[in-house]
């Protein structure tokens, strides 16, 4: 349970409330944190002296009930319900749902990747092409695409390995696969919801000519820095921050627009959430987005659906 220390040290029940009320209203504080719902105790003196540290002494409990019930409302459930409690209770789920979310997501992400590498992993050893166990997705991805987008097949020449490793057993690879050029990809888009929500489209397997244009990384940090001049700066176009946005760019193909992505940092602009402009919580410091939050998997998806926007 989340103790707002400021809070409760301005509070009336810490400036007028006698020691032993103010010892049995924290006891029933967080004896309400467990309650189902949270926030509420059952509205029996029996029960709330056990709570309150008075045990089966219902006397004593009596003496101190109005101090100690402060801010405790009954609601029409014959249940007491402590405003700020509830109000922590409250926020305290938000986190645990986003959390569990963010959990799930990752882990559908890595699943499906994991599925993908697998693929594209028995599709060149058909072709006769063996790359380390741990060469990069990105490196991956580009030896597949170029095998299948040869009419005629890659296959019946000799065994190929790559980076001089040895074949299946190696351990180690060093597969950059950065990937820049301009390709702008779908044309006639749609509203940017809309757009965020297509199903993938690009299905290589079934598709040998199908070709994903490489992600124009540092056009669309140019883009970021165009929109969005309030957001920190992107000094450095790293491999984390090139991965991520090469992630985006594959996963849908109306990603492959730099329409989409200049769309995207206006749509940005118009949260003053996500710039900084609204207020924390608790009269906490201002959430301000940066470049690596917005292209994160998960944020990215919220932020198109409008969700940093209300």
């Amino acid at each position: 349970m989340p103790l707002d220390v400021n809070r409760l040290r301005d509070s009336d029940l810490a400036i007028e409330a006698t020691g032993e009320e103010f010892r049995a209203a924290v006891m029933l504080w967080c004896a309400s944190w467990n309650q189902i719902p949270a926030g509420s105790l059952p509205n029996s003196d029996t029960a709330l002296a056990a709570y309150a540290g008075f045990g089966r002494d219902v006397k004593g409990w009596k003496k101190v009930k109005v101090g100690a019930l402060r801010g405790f409302i009954e609601c029409s459930d014959d249940r007491l319900y402590h405003s700020v409690v509830t109000e922590k209770a409250m926020e305290a789920w938000a986190e645990r749902v986003e959390y569990r979310e963010i959990k799930e997501n990752e882990k559908s992400r890595k699943q499906r990747e994991r599925e993908d590498r697998k693929r594209m992993f028995e599709g060149l050893r058909a072709a006769g092409i063996v790359l380390p166990y741990n060469v990069t997705t990105s490196e991956l991805r580009s030896q597949y695409d170029l095998i299948k987008s040869n009419d005629d097949g890659v296959t019946g020449h000799e065994l190929v390995t790559v980076t001089g490793h040895a074949q299946d057993t190696a351990k180690t690879g060093t597969g950059t696969g950065t990937g820049t050029g301009t390709g702008t990809g779908i044309k006639d888009q749609k509203t940017l919801v809309d757009a965020g929500r297509q199903p993938d489209q690009n299905d290589d397997s079934e598709n040998p000519d199908s070709r994903v244009p490489s992600c124009p990384a540092q056009a669309i940090v140019d883009l970021y820095h165009k929109a969005l001049p309030e957001l920190p700066s992107v000094s450095q176009l790293n491999d984390t921050r090139r991965r991520h946005l090469q992630a985006r760019w594959r996963e849908n193909p109306v990603h492959q627009d730099l329409q989409f992505w200049a769309d995207y940092f206006v749509h940005v602009k118009k949260s003053p959430f996500l710039l900084g402009n609204a207020a924390g919580r608790d009269g906490g410091k201002p959430f301000r987005a940066t470049f690596d939050w917005l292209i994160n998997a998960s944020n990215f998806v919220k932020v198109i659906e409008g969700n940093y926007h209300a």
